[in-house]
């Protein structure tokens, strides 16, 4: 009960329909929940399907895309170009003097790797460039100024803005 309070005072909704997930030769019953937020829930169909290995049924999920998604690569980029090798360098260099020699391999190379993960998230710059660019005007697009005429001057500004 408490949970079902807990539900209906949320922007949360049920997904559960009459169909049973649990079925008995002596009585039927749905002890599993699925929920989903409010904004989801016309875009989800739910269905247990019927088996003969287990009394419990499996749920089928489905989730259906709207005519307006867009799919967005997560892809995270990384600058060298504009890496600041000096303060890296430094950093390595200073926070694997002060390591104590490693007992073995595998202990060496997690420190190896932990020392370069740390200086890379300080001194290159990584980041996710979002694909949607509403109202961006398309002159103004680097990319496709640079297969257009990759020696105009405006392609080497918008290199320089970049990070």
């Amino acid at each position: 009960m408490e949970l079902a309070e807990q539900i209906d005072d949320s922007t949360f909704c049920t997904m559960n329909d009459e169909a049973p997930t649990r079925v008995m030769s002596i009585c039927n019953s749905s002890p599993d929940i699925a929920i989903a937020s409010g904004g989801q829930i016309n875009s989800i169909t739910w269905r247990p399907m019927l088996t003969l290995a287990s009394d419990h049924l499996p749920i089928i999920i489905s989730i259906e895309k709207p005519p307006d998604f867009v799919s967005v690569d997560n892809r995270t980029l990384i600058n060298f170009n504009k890496a600041n090798r000096v303060d890296f360098t430094g950093f390595t260099e200073s926070t694997f003097n002060a390591l104590p020699i490693p007992s073995d391999v595998s202990v060496g190379e997690r420190q190896f790797r932990k020392v370069i993960v740390a200086a890379t998230a300080r001194f290159i710059l990584a980041g996710r460039i979002a694909a949607l660019r509403s109202n961006f005007p398309a002159e103004a697009d680097r990319d496709t100024l640079r297969h257009a005429n990759p020696g105009k001057p405006r392609v080497r500004d918008l290199n320089l803005k970049i990070w």
